[in-house]
């Protein structure tokens, strides 16, 4: 979830106090004076509002986008509570983007690495807006380097991929975090994805596969799996697990990319996924500042529809010292 910060400046202060004074027929305070005639001191007001920020998409029996649906038509439920107010509701989102993607560059992907970094410098030059999205790129092998940190630029993003070289082991679940780590920091508002071209197999990584899960939903992201994995060979394999259970909490899904066709049509699938969410704020009920996760599902009206969503978040931790008693 996100805090915005709502500030009352002096000069809006003296509207309020004068526009006060006239409804109560008293003298209106003298512009630029406080008592005494003192020039009004540089006062700001900040109250918290609490805000609950969720990109989604939603589609028919068939797998198609639906786009044309308005905020009336989903019921939200925040622990199992309807909210009691929306801030914000768009179609089609046009929200800034920021994008994490991940490449194997272990031993295993030394065959196919050519056409996967093709593929990935063109999804990216095809979906950041220059001075409106921004991506990364991480690369894992036997640990999880930061290629690049994030930026419009996606001309520099695919020179820096063309620089990965393939060798080592596996550090899955460090990749996930350390990318995590980066977009928890994206300004609120932001959409925030990650792409992991992988076959799930980790081997190498310091953390476990829940701090990886975890890490994604501190950091809100939509998590895509784009699995290498051969499943005409095996049609569930350890991997295909463990992508899913990294996707599916977060609202996103595995899409098949195990030959040079497949990796093309998965990153633009994921592009046509990313135009066409829809984005929501809402104030959540009955909030407490606790740190504990919070349920969230949307509900569409209209029969047959899929709504694919995260799961939750967690609400922000308040220092006890700071909550007055009965709060």
């Amino acid at each position: 979830m996100h805090v915005r910060r709502v500030a009352v400046h002096s000069a809006a202060l003296f509207l309020l106090l004068t526009s006060v004074a006239i409804a109560q027929n008293l003298a209106p305070v003298p512009s630029g004076t406080y008592g005494g005639g003192d020039i009004l001191p540089e006062l700001t007001i900040s109250t918290r509002v609490d805000e609950v920020n969720l990109a989604f998409t939603v589609t028919d029996k068939k797998g198609r986008f639906i786009t044309n649906l308005q905020q009336q038509d989903f019921d939200i439920r925040d622990n199992r509570l309807a909210p009691p107010a929306f801030h914000f509701f768009q179609q089609q989102s046009n929200l800034p983007l920021n994008v994490a993607l991940l490449i194997d560059a272990s031993d295993s992907v030394r065959y196919r690495f050519r056409f996967e970094q093709k593929s990935a410098s063109m999804f990216l030059k095809n979906i950041i807006r220059a001075g409106q999205d921004k991506a990364m790129i991480v690369a894992f092998n036997s640990r999880a380097h930061l290629v690049h940190d994030l930026t419009d630029n996606a001309g520099l993003l695919a020179k820096e991929i063309k620089r990965i070289k393939p060798g080592g082991d596996t550090a899955l679940y460090d990749a996930i975090r350390l990318a995590c780590s980066r977009l928890r920091n994206s300004p609120p508002g932001t959409r925030r994805a990650i792409i992991v071209l992988s076959d799930g197999v980790d081997t190498a990584s310091r953390v476990l596969l829940y701090d990886a899960q975890d890490a994604s939903l501190r950091a809100e992201v939509t998590a895509f799996a784009l699995s290498t994995n051969d499943l005409t060979i095996d049609p569930y394999p350890k991997g295909e697990a463990v992508l899913d259970l990294l996707t599916q909490p977060t609202g996103g899904r595995i899409l098949a990319a195990h030959d040079e066709s497949q990796v093309a049509k998965a990153f633009r699938e994921v592009e046509k996924t990313l135009r066409n969410q829809y984005a929501l704020a809402y104030q959540p009920p009955e909030f407490q500042p606790n740190g504990k996760f919070r349920a969230v599902e949307i509900l569409p009206h209209k029969q047959g529809l899929k709504v694919q969503c995260r799961r939750g978040y967690y609400a922000r931790q308040e220092d006890a010292r700071n909550i007055s008693p009965g709060k």
